[in-house]
Order: C-alpha cells, then structure tokens, then sequence
C-alpha cells in the first residue's frame, strides 16, 4: 500500500477542518436563504418586477454555468470562493509515486469511478474531470493539481457542484469513490 501514517494523518485533518467548515457553511447556507427569502418578499412588495428580475439573473447564470462547464478554462470561476451558487469541496493527499505514474493512475481511476475526463496535462499536472447529472446535483466538476516535491506527488482534489449552494455529500462521495478506484487500481 502506497498510503502511509503522514498521508492517514493528513486526510484526517482535512476531514475534521472539512466537516468543521460545513457545518458552519450550512448554518451560514440557512442564515443566507432566510435573509434571501426576507429581502425577496419585501423588494417584491416595494418593487413588484424585482421577482422577475431575480429570476432572470438566476436564469442567466445558470445558462452561463452550463455553458462553460466542460471547459477547463474557467476552472476559477467555480472553484472561488466568492462564488457562492457553487459548493466545493477541497482535499490534499501524498503519494510516494512519481508524478507522471501517479498522473496516469489518476486518469485511470477517473474514468473507472464514472467521471468522463475532459482534460489531462502532464506538463502543469492538472487533470480535470466532470460527472453527470443526477437526482440530487446538476453534475459536478473535479479538479486535480499533482506536483511532485522530492519524490512525494502532492495531490489537491477540488469537487466543485455545477449550480448548487450545497451538494448534498456528492463532492465527498467523488473524492472516496475516486481514491477507491484508485486504491482498486493499486492491487495485483
């Protein structure tokens, strides 16, 4: 098994600060959506057009998220921190493999989990991946950045919800299924 206690150690920590910071996101979440539905009815009341502008500019942005989805350029946009109609989640492990090993491993294991890879460099080490629709997300974008320090190939796995405030555990269910195969791809 290429995973030792560092790596064990480390997932754990970003585990603990993950679940830490979602149950303040969600907290945050209820607080945001209470305020939103206040400020829609008043603005309705006061502006009646307001609704529609609303919905229009939510229309919109949903259009434009969908539209540049499949494109790995716009990799900042859905994984700001400042864009709030996304949920993200982040995750770092090492790997004593190099990193062109770990790349094609990687790859490998992105197609194996169900993710259909749109964009492989092995020059920058980035990999980017997208997964289909379902019941409980309008799909999401996952990111990996690979760099390799003296031998350990440091891999920063970002989960990012098309069009969500919340993903419903999809962005952690992406990461464990990928590590899964990845780990399955790893057995003789």
């Amino acid at each position: 098994m290429f995973f030792n206690s560092h790596t064990v150690t480390l997932w754990l920590n970003y585990k603990a600060i993950n679940d830490a910071i979602m149950k303040k996101s969600n907290r945050l979440s209820i607080v945001l959506f209470v305020l939103y539905i206040a400020l829609v009815v008043i603005m309705q009341r006061l502006y009646p057009p307001f609704v529609y502008v609303l919905a229009i500019t939510m229309a919109v942005l949903f259009l434009f998220s969908l539209l540049v989805r499949r494109n790995v350029r716009f990799k900042g946009y859905f994984t700001s921190k400042f864009n709030v109609l996304t949920s993200k989640m982040r995750y770092r492990d090492k790997f004593d493999l190099p990193k062109d090993i770990l790349m094609d491993k990687m790859s490998e294991a992105l197609t194996d989990a169900g993710f259909q890879v749109r964009h492989v460099d092995k020059a920058s080490g980035n990999l980017f991946a997208t997964s289909a629709m379902s019941f409980y997300s309008w799909g999401e974008n996952i990111y990996l950045d690979l760099t390799e320090i003296a031998g350990v190939t440091t891999v920063d796995f970002c989960s990012a919800c098309f069009f969500g405030a919340t993903s419903w555990g999809r962005n952690e269910q992406n990461y464990k299924r990928l590590l899964q195969k990845f780990e399955d791809s790893l057995v003789i």
